[in-house]
């Protein structure tokens, strides 16, 4: 079975190498090595260099990030609603919730997307709901595709 390189997804000819690259370790080919660090190495069975130096962070297996729901589209418009239906100032909301007038004022003009934490207490103050169920997309693809790091970075070259 063929190595691609796990920077330009190129398939790797003749000897690879792997390299650490931002702590991470990557088996690259001879043309990508240089946006690593190979460190005292040896041969193994498979003509890939080994690193022998380990990160010190040990890498644990991490749970995958699901998304059950998400913001309405026009959140900011139903805020900024419900607190003029009471005949507050952005500031009066801001003392209510114990957040700062100038975070109100982003979120009213969509400027920015308010942390859950927020989301909630305006869900609770307002007895609104500004969430909704996201629905699950399935993608089937007719093959397998592995993006390699080369497709979603790209490389600058350091000027000499």
């Amino acid at each position: 079975m063929a190595m691609e390189c796990e920077i330009c997804g190129k398939e790797i000819k003749g000897r690879g190498f792997k390299v650490v690259v931002e702590g991470t370790e990557l088996n690259v080919c001879a043309r990508c090595k240089e946006h690593g660090v190979e460190d005292i190495s040896t041969s193994s069975q498979h003509g890939v260099s080994r690193v022998v130096r380990r990160d010190r962070r040990q890498s644990r297996p991490s749970k995958p990030i699901v998304f059950t729901e998400e913001l309405v589209e026009n959140f900011n418009e139903i805020i900024r609603r419900e607190r003029q239906k009471r005949g507050w100032s952005q500031e009066e909301l801001a003392r209510r919730i114990q957040e700062k007038e100038s975070l109100i004022r982003k979120i009213e003009n969509a400027e920015i997307t308010p942390e859950p934490e927020v989301v909630e207490k305006l869900e609770r103050l307002f007895d609104i709901k500004l969430r909704e169920k996201v629905q699950e997309v399935k993608v089937e693809s007719q093959r397998k595709l592995v993006p390699t790091l080369g497709d979603v970075v790209v490389i600058k070259k350091k000027k000499r």
